[in-house]
């Protein structure tokens, strides 16, 4: 069971249509954000759970405990990135850009505990 403790939650405008609990990074507009979908994209948090329409509002937590969707399986203490669907995946490259560390166990496609910690 994940435990969320979301900290500070910041409004931006969605640069296309974001998902729930996906990763976010910088949209090509003033104050707007994207679907995130490289280990390298400069990664600044996660929807929360509603996620947004297209040039609609979009709520993204960018500090704290919170949940995002695991795009593979892997294990408590593993530092994350993204992939190509805005899922946290382990970061094997120090190239890949970090959004924080694996608090639990997860099996591909759950919902998985992760304190942000963006690098």
């Amino acid at each position: 069971m994940s435990i969320r403790n979301d900290g500070l939650i910041k409004t931006f405008v969605a640069d296309g249509v974001l998902i729930g609990r996906r990763l976010v990074t910088f949209g090509t507009g003033r104050m707007t954000m994207r679907q995130a979908n490289a280990a390298t994209d400069a990664l600044i948090g996660v929807t929360t759970q509603i996620g947004s329409e297209n040039h609609g509002r979009v709520d993204v937590i960018v500090s704290g405990i919170t949940e995002v969707s695991a795009g593979a399986s892997f294990t408590k203490g593993t530092v994350l990135t993204s992939n190509s669907e805005g899922k946290v995946v382990a970061a094997t490259d120090p190239t890949h850009r970090i959004i924080g560390i694996a608090l639990e166990d997860v099996e591909s496609d759950d919902y998985a505990a992760v304190l942000l910690a963006q690098g």
